[in-house]
């Protein structure tokens, strides 16, 4: 594992477009990282309509191509294209929250216990000397502050290469996850911030502690955390079922 500092690894969260000559992207690809690069960062909110125009003005691509990538963004469940309506960033009703964070429950509880082990095996020192690094800004974050929702973003995708299983990565649904994040945190309070970010903390510890057990437990415990919150929301923050 590369002994590259964390705010140099920009990739723990999504990629860096790449159109070089040796890895040139496809027109619906270019389309594809655009939109996906767009939800990522909060410029495309879900429930916003996605105009075709603007998007091949915006790439210097044609309508063919833009189709294409929102046909398969529809098929990843980012985007939904409605007959005679056009494209949307996807709107989750609660019953689809609820589904996916029952998925993630146990998905995340496996990418903590990896984690744990990785760590627990690694005579260097690497992977723990990481998770120190997240465990020092969640220990002195506030709740309000905008880094949160960044590193927080970020922070799974840290346990999963931390965890160096090779097929997590394309197994979990990052851009569904921060979907929810999108259309959710509005109806956080700072209570439930600061909840949150002590959950975090409780996961670094156990991940350092090298305790696969203790980690599963804290992650199942957040996630479980998740759902109660999901079915204490309104209604308006959810997608008519």
């Amino acid at each position: 594992m590369d002994s590259v500092k964390i705010k140099d690894r920009k990739h723990l969260a999504f990629p860096e477009s790449s159109t070089s000559v040796d890895n040139p992207m496809s027109s619906p690809e270019r389309v594809i990282d655009a939109i996906t690069r767009g939800v990522l960062t909060g410029r495309y909110v879900p429930g916003q309509k996605l105009i075709e125009a603007d998007l091949t003005q915006a790439l210097g691509v044609s309508r063919g191509p833009v189709r294409e990538a929102l046909k398969r963004l529809d098929a990843e469940g980012v985007v939904t294209l409605t007959p005679h309506r056009g494209a949307y960033i996807r709107l989750l009703t609660r019953r689809e929250v609820l589904d996916l964070e029952i998925v993630l429950e146990s998905l995340t509880a496996l990418i903590a216990r990896l984690a744990a082990e990785a760590v627990a095996s690694d005579t260097s020192g690497e992977r723990k000397r990481l998770m120190r690094e997240w465990l020092d800004f969640f220990a002195s974050a506030r709740a309000s502050t905008p880094e949160l929702f960044e590193r927080r973003r970020q922070f799974y995708d840290l346990l999963i290469e931390v965890g160096n299983n090779t097929q997590l990565p394309s197994v979990m649904p990052t851009k569904r996850v921060h979907l929810i994040r999108l259309q959710t945190q509005q109806f956080f309070g700072p209570d439930d911030m600061g909840k949150r970010l002590a959950e975090y903390v409780a996961i670094a510890k156990a991940v350092i502690a090298g305790s696969p057990l203790a980690a599963e437990r804290a992650m199942r415990r957040h996630m479980k955390r998740n759902i109660e919150t999901t079915m204490a929301m309104p209604d308006e923050a959810f997608a008519p079922d």
